[in-house]
């Protein structure tokens, strides 16, 4: 896996229009990942929201949206860590992020995506 890899495939996904569901904060970086990897870490919770609220709802009966995000990596039997490809859970606990190589994380954004330095739990295949 290379940065290279990693960048080409969170342009691909994380440049289209944000949309609750198919292309939001969390959903982007797992078809990022998906793409890369070919395990889809939401592939449990997709179907259960489709708008903000039901976001909301869905992060809520799942015991906090960290709490969430634990859930979803261990269903999907991801191993913990940081590493070029990897998903992780942002600083903030609001957002799933991809490592495009450690110390440079895309997150989705209304207008596409954002940098970040550094990513709170990692996960990888």
């Amino acid at each position: 896996m290379t940065p290279e890899t990693v960048l080409e495939t969170v342009e691909a996904v994380m440049l289209r229009p944000f949309e609750w569901g198919p292309c939001d904060c969390s959903s982007a970086a797992c078809d990022v990942f998906l793409r890369l990897w070919g395990i889809d870490p939401m592939a449990t919770v997709r179907a259960h929201y489709a708008d903000k609220r039901g976001a909301a709802i869905l992060i809520s009966q799942m015991g906090g949206f960290r709490a969430m995000a634990h859930g979803l990596a261990a269903r999907s039997g991801l191993a913990e860590g940081h590493v070029t490809g990897g998903i992780a859970l942002s600083k903030d606990h609001r957002s799933l992020l991809i490592c495009i190589t450690p110390g440079q994380w895309a997150g989705k954004t209304r207008g596409g995506f954002a940098i970040q330095r550094s990513a709170a739990w990692g996960w990888h295949a």
